[in-house]
């Protein structure tokens, strides 16, 4: 299965060009066509055309499937019959499931003169698609006389027979290396005929040596082939599908590799403003609907508070949520989190962690909206307070409690106007960044920051490299900036905060990946290299953040955070709202590993926080 996997990549693999750009040439777009008179089933109430129609919403229809094509900046049409004129106006024509004599009293067959006009057009260039159906339920005479052609033959036969809703009966997990499988390990095929090949046609996709998918490179054009309708909208996303199957990506992947075929360009349209809100909120209504308490302890590995700093980063996303769309649901939902804690700390007043003082950031930003609340700061202040009546200012020993605790002394500094807070805030950011370690927690050379001391030279990846964690650095931009706007006009601190901000910026420019993301070790892309949702949220929050704020040069960052937040998107929210790629807790690369669209981490709240995060700046650019 592999092998011919890799067979036929050699063969078929043609490179899809991604512009990221709203404004395009339409004779560029894509023009895909599917067929409508083959397949022209009624519906025997209303007597309307429906079953794999761009038009039809309900289950059986191939809507979502068109939204996939548009979304790439194809022009759908239905195709009422595939004459030569008609399909010279086509890059794609698409058959689904031609009628049988039990679906249509008077069915459309492939004739001669069809077989002629598409075979023309595909050696010409023409991409051609064609979902059937397994044995029963599909004209396989007529069809497989058009599909010869392309060297290949539907059997009359039905695999994969699903009973009810006993959906592991059509899964596939041993997929090969293809572009079709791209970020896939998991999808649902039910009752699908396999493929006899011929000539130049080539397996995609085999079980116990039976191909269920095909294709094939006939003069300039691309033949795609499986025994089934396939990504209809039953079986498309998790409202009917369980979670792991991942049909929605492979019919991204197959819409990208179709186009791509054509030799025309994918064209991704800007994500606007209105849909990058509308992520947010529903990336988080999936998260208040599974966590309706807020009181509620997180169970892992062990039992902890609801106030830990996981859940802290997540209401510091849904405050900058709630300033963009100030939904009172969401303004409740953080209180009440406060209010349940009685805007407590864990482990009181006394703590000194920065992990237990990050959810200070919400309570204070919730006494600034109601500054009769004082109860809403009274222990995240003692606690500085109390940080402060000692001389100690080695505490953040790691990167990550710079994000934790420096926002909140730049935050009682500010309310209070009282230089103490920033003063030690700096002290303790000096420490950390000079003298941690070995010698201190920062490469001045390459702009990184090591995660601990136990990360510092002569520690090495494993192609060499100083390990630099992702999320560990988006931490450290997340910090300077959540501090930057609450220092002084006039504070001496800021010159030294916006220089490592600015040079931060530049090394992680220089190591974004090709699709967008960040891999989990900056600078080794072989140790757990891939997509990965919080750091490549937290570099987005602070790079767009820099632009809204005219630090950075709009024309050149603008695209690179527009690359990023389209990748996070596209790639990682769940048509439910569920965040893939989310590496969970720890502190190196290989932590929380495997990272995957379906995969869940072991905490899912301060994921969302990045990615709201994130998302607030991008709906101000």
């Amino acid at each position: 299965m592999k092998n011919s996997g890799s067979r036929s990549i050699s063969l078929i693999l043609v490179s899809c060009f991604i512009i990221h750009t709203g404004v395009f040439d339409s004779s560029a777009q894509p023009v895909v066509g599917l067929d409508n008179w083959f397949n022209r089933e009624t519906n025997a109430k209303t007597g309307l055309p429906y079953h794999y129609l761009w038009s039809d919403k309900e289950w059986s229809g191939y809507s979502r499937f068109g939204e996939i094509f548009e979304s790439r900046g194809a022009k759908i049409r239905t195709v009422e019959k595939p004459t030569a004129s008609v399909l010279d106006d086509l890059d794609i024509y698409i058959i689904v499931d031609p009628d049988t004599t039990t679906e249509s009293k008077s069915p459309n067959y492939i004739l001669p003169e069809d077989i002629k006009a598409i075979k023309q057009w595909v050696r010409k260039g023409g991409v051609l698609a064609v979902f059937a159906n397994d044995g029963p339920n599909c004209e396989f005479t007529h069809l497989n006389q058009l599909m010869k052609n392309f060297g290949m033959k539907f059997n009359h036969v039905t695999l994969h027979p699903v009973t009810g809703k006993e959906f592991e009966m059509g899964a596939c997990t041993n997929l090969p290396a293809h572009p079709l499988f791209r970020d896939v390990s998991k999808i649902y095929i039910k009752e699908v005929a396999d493929i006899k090949l011929s000539g130049k046609a080539r397996a995609i996709l085999t079980e116990k040596n039976k191909v269920l998918l095909a294709e094939a490179r006939i003069g300039k054009g691309y033949v795609f082939a499986i025994g089934d309708p396939w990504i209809y909208n039953e079986y498309i996303d998790h409202d009917r599908l369980p979670e792991g199957f991942m049909n929605r990506k492979a019919a991204e992947n197959l819409v990208e590799m179709l186009i791509g075929n054509t030799g025309k360009p994918v064209i991704r349209k800007e994500i606007t403003k209105e849909q990058t809100l509308n992520e947010m909120i529903l990336a988080n209504r999936y998260f208040i609907d599974k966590w309706p308490d807020v009181g509620k302890t997180i169970i892992t590995d062990r039992e902890r508070p609801s106030n830990i700093w996981t859940r802290g980063v997540y209401y510091e996303g849904l405050m900058s949520l709630y300033k963009i769309k100030p939904d009172p649901e969401y303004l409740n939902y953080a209180v009440s989190w406060g209010e349940f804690h009685k805007w407590g700390l864990r482990d009181g007043i006394q703590t000194r962690n920065a992990d237990n003082q990050c959810c200070g950031q919400t309570y204070i930003d919730l006494y600034l909206m109601d500054e009769t609340k004082t109860e809403r700061i009274r222990d995240i202040k003692a606690c500085i307070d109390n940080m402060l009546y000692t001389d100690k200012i080695d505490d953040w020993n790691w990167i990550d409690a710079l994000q934790m605790a420096m926002p909140v002394f730049a935050r009682i500094g500010s309310i209070y106007k009282d230089d103490k807070y920033f003063n030690r805030m700096y002290e303790m950011y000096l420490y950390t960044k000079q003298l941690h370690g070995s010698d201190g927690l920062y490469n001045t050379m390459d702009h990184l920051w090591w995660r601990d001391a136990d990360f510092d030279p002569p520690y090495k990846e494993p192609n060499g490299e100083d390990c630099y964690w992702s999320r560990g650095n988006g931490w450290v931009l997340a910090a300077l900036v959540r501090t930057i706007d609450f220092l002084p006009a006039d504070s001496p601190y800021k010159t030294e905060f916006l220089t490592v901000y600015r040079e931060m910026v530049d090394a992680l420019v220089a190591c974004q990946r090709d699709d967008g993301f960040w891999n989990v070790s900056l600078h080794d892309d072989s140790n757990y290299g891939g997509k990965e949702l919080t750091g490549t949220s937290l570099f987005v929050y602070g790079i767009a953040w820099g632009i809204n704020n005219g630090i950075l040069d709009r024309g050149r960052y603008e695209p690179i955070v527009k690359k990023s937040w389209r990748a996070l998107v596209e790639d990682c929210v769940h048509p439910n709202g569920f965040l893939g790629y989310v590496q969970g807790t720890g502190k190196q690369p290989s932590d929380s590993q495997p990272v995957g669209y379906e995969n869940v981490p072991n905490f899912e709240d301060f994921g969302l926080g990045c990615f709201i995060l994130a998302g607030s700046e991008m709906y101000k650019l």
